[in-house]
C-alpha cells in the first residue's frame, strides 16, 4: 500500500476542517457509502466503550483518513465483515504488544504508516487549538480505533 504521508494528511485536514456541518454530512456520507462495513466496525467502538462522547471523533477522524487515502491517490479495496475478523486477533496481539513495550516501530511495521501513526499520537495528546484536550480514556480508544482503520485498510489494500 501506498505511503499516507503528511502531504496527504493536511491536504485532508484542510478539506474536513473547512467544510460546514452538512459538508461534513455529504463527505461522511460519500465515504460511509464506500466502506460500510469499516464505517460499521469504527463506530461499534463508542458502543463497545461505553463512550458516547468517542461517536463523533470517530466520524470526524474516519472522514479525515479516508479523505488523506483519496489526495493520496490510493485505491482501497472495500473492507467486509470477513475482512474485519480475520484481521482482528493479529491487530489485537500487536496491539497488545506495543502497549507492554510502547514499541511505536511495531505498529509502523504492521500498518506501514508511519505519518498516519504519529498523527494520531499528536491529535490524541495535544491540546486543540481551542486548548480542549481529550480525556486519557477517550484518546486511548480514539488511537486504537484509528489504527484498526488503518490496519484493516493496510491488510486489504494494495
Amino acid at each position: 500500500m501506498k505511503q499516507i504521508t503528511f502531504t496527504s494528511i493536511d491536504a485532508a485536514i484542510e478539506i474536513v476542517d473547512n467544510i460546514d456541518d452538512d459538508g461534513l454530512g455529504v463527505l461522511c456520507e460519500k465515504h460511509a457509502t464506500a466502506q460500510p462495513e469499516l464505517i460499521d466496525y469504527i463506530l461499534s467502538a463508542a458502543v463497545e466503550y461505553e463512550n458516547p462522547d468517542l461517536e463523533g471523533l470517530l466520524i470526524y477522524y474516519f472522514c479525515l483518513l479516508m479523505e488523506a487515502y483519496t489526495h493520496a491517490e490510493c485505491t482501497l479495496n472495500k473492507v467486509e465483515i470477513s475482512d474485519i475478523e480475520s484481521f482482528e486477533q493479529e491487530f489485537l496481539s500487536i496491539l497488545e504488544t506495543y502497549f507492554e513495550d510502547d514499541n511505536l516501530d511495531l505498529l509502523e511495521e504492521y500498518t506501514g504508516q508511519a505519518d498516519l501513526i504519529h498523527f494520531m499520537l499528536v491529535e490524541i495528546s495535544t491540546p486543540d487549538e481551542d486548548g480542549t484536550t481529550l480525556d486519557d480514556e477517550t484518546g486511548v480508544q480514539l488511537f486504537i480505533s484509528m489504527m484498526a482503520l488503518i490496519s484493516v485498510i493496510a491488510k486489504t489494500s494494495n
